[in-house]
């Protein structure tokens, strides 16, 4: 069973890798957008009128994309006060709490997020907006954006229940 788990956490980490680099050239071409377009905006009087959907799109797949990292390295935000004053048991049992709730709703938006996808693609459902974004492709960002955060739940629910290291 433990190569199973060793081929999720590489298939993890490659994810991973590629998902923060697409995310980090989306974070980037956020920053010119913006940047362009308020100096078009301001000095020009002439904004780009796709610029506020793009970003819109661009913010959602970076959360999306950077998900499993985050999670990977326990940088998402935490309220540690039951952590800090617990003990080594409680906060064995936060973590199995914590990481099984993270499981169900990242379980749950990837069967869900699937399922809104292809039906608005079967559909054909357009953004009524100035380009007319297929809504599918701003949908399916969701579910594959939390397919390695569940590989990760299952990586760290792995960790958090194996056998407790002795001293």
């Amino acid at each position: 069973m433990g190569g199973f788990f060793c081929g999720i956490e590489k298939g993890a980490a490659v994810v991973n890798r590629v998902f923060m680099f697409i995310a980090s050239v989306m974070m980037a071409a956020l920053m010119l957008i913006v940047c362009v377009d308020l100096t078009l905006r301001y000095f020009f009087n002439s904004p780009l009128v796709w610029a506020t959907e793009v970003t819109e799109i661009l913010i959602l797949y970076i959360t999306f994309l950077g998900t499993a990292q985050v999670f990977k390295e326990n940088s998402h935000v935490v309220i540690d006060i039951f952590l800090v004053a617990g003990s080594e048991r409680r906060r064995r049992i936060l973590g199995i709490v914590s990481n099984t709730l993270v499981g169900l709703v990242s379980a749950v938006l990837i069967y869900y997020g699937f399922l809104a996808a292809y039906n608005h693609y079967a559909r054909g459902v357009f953004n009524p907006t100035i380009l007319e974004t297929p809504i599918w492709l701003i949908l399916v960002i969701i579910p594959v954006g939390c397919v390695p955060l569940f590989m990760e739940v299952l990586v760290k629910g792995r960790r958090t229940l194996g056998p407790e290291k002795r001293e």
